[in-house]
């Protein structure tokens, strides 16, 4: 699939207070997304969403790799530099 459009989302240095704050917020809100996505489909049908709960799982794993990162750099005293990239494609 040819990608529409990539965009550079996050690019900077952060100490590790700010990394934490711009990191776990962005994961939370995609964690209550699929949270949301869960409870919709428990409500309209009767079952959980098994991808939206995979996803959450996923989150969570994310979000304690980046609590170590930010912990081990803030006991350093170190910056961290942090570049994201999002992709948009079309899907069929």
């Amino acid at each position: 699939m040819e990608t529409l459009k990539k965009i550079n989302l996050i690019n900077g240095e952060f100490d590790s207070f700010e990394a934490r704050e711009i990191l776990l917020d962005m994961c939370n809100k995609n964690i209550n997304f699929n949270k949301v996505q869960n409870f919709s489909s428990q409500i309209r049908f009767g079952e959980d969403d098994e991808k939206a709960l995979h996803r959450i799982a996923q989150l969570k794993e994310s979000v304690s790799n980046i609590t170590e990162i930010l912990e081990e750099a803030k006991v350093q005293n170190k910056k961290l530099r942090i570049k994201s990239f999002i992709e948009i494609e079309y899907e069929d």
